[in-house]
């Protein structure tokens, strides 16, 4: 579903990802891991092109997309991703938040983009906040909310970048089960995130990424028990 080679990315003179390799199969569950700075969002953000990157090819679903890209407005409906913040829209509903892309860009007509929207509600446990407004509703709820706008779209990939790190301690599990249950379902994921318990129990493969580099992958029990390089086994002992 994802295959990116020597992806290189500079700000500026500074280089923030450095010759990244990187592949996800379909309906694998990847979990990127790595101190702030290290690069894990910067990676995401190019598989969705919403980071220009100067070096690299990436290639989803088997076709090479750049910015170039014929039409890269579709490629991107393909990728979904949720953000650390929630970015409702404020003035709208819980429901007109979920089908303002099936509407405005799917140009779904209004009574079946609502039919939709319910339902992808439901999937996330909203459905009973469906004509409420964000500023009624917790940070988890929220979440939870832009995840279904997400899934609107219907993506073949989904990422995730820290998707609970603005939230409350007590408010992070609410998340973290919609995620489990989207990867029970076979959703193609990328998370980067500092929930280990989530890494341990629903990845497939971990990658650790240290100054712009990927520096170890694994299945989460080679990462967290067996790690080889130093770097990694450094970062394990301060987070476990």
């Amino acid at each position: 579903m994802i295959d990116i080679n020597g992806l290189n990315k500079w700000f500026g003179k500074h280089q923030v990802l450095h010759d990244i390799n990187f592949h996800v199969d379909e309906n694998e569950v990847v979990v990127v891991i790595g101190s702030s700075g290290s690069g894990k969002s910067t990676l995401l953000r190019c598989i969705n092109f919403l980071e220009k990157y100067q070096e690299g090819t990436i290639r989803l679903g088997g076709k090479t997309i750049t910015a170039k890209t014929k039409n890269l407005h579709l490629v991107r409906q393909e990728v979904g991703m949720v953000f650390q913040h929630f970015n409702l829209f404020p003035h709208r509903t819980v429901l007109e938040n979920v089908i303002e892309g099936l509407t405005q860009v799917k140009k779904v007509p209004l009574a079946a983009a609502k039919e939709q929207g319910l339902v992808l509600l439901d999937k996330v446990n909203m459905k009973d906040k469906a004509d409420t407004y964000p500023a009624m509703i917790s940070g988890g709820q929220k979440q939870r909310v832009a995840i279904a706008r997400a899934l609107a779209m219907n993506p073949k990939i989904m990422l995730f970048d820290e998707p609970t790190s603005a939230l409350d301690p007590e408010l992070v599990g609410e998340v973290l089960k919609v995620m489990k249950n989207l990867a029970d379902d076979g959703m193609t994921m990328v998370v980067v995130t500092h929930e280990m318990g989530f890494a341990k129990e629903v990845a497939d493969r971990i990658i650790y990424m240290d100054d712009g580099r990927i520096v170890e992958e694994g299945t989460p029990e080679e990462i967290f028990n067996h790690p080889v390089n130093d770097r990694t086994k450094e970062f394990i002992s301060q987070i476990l």
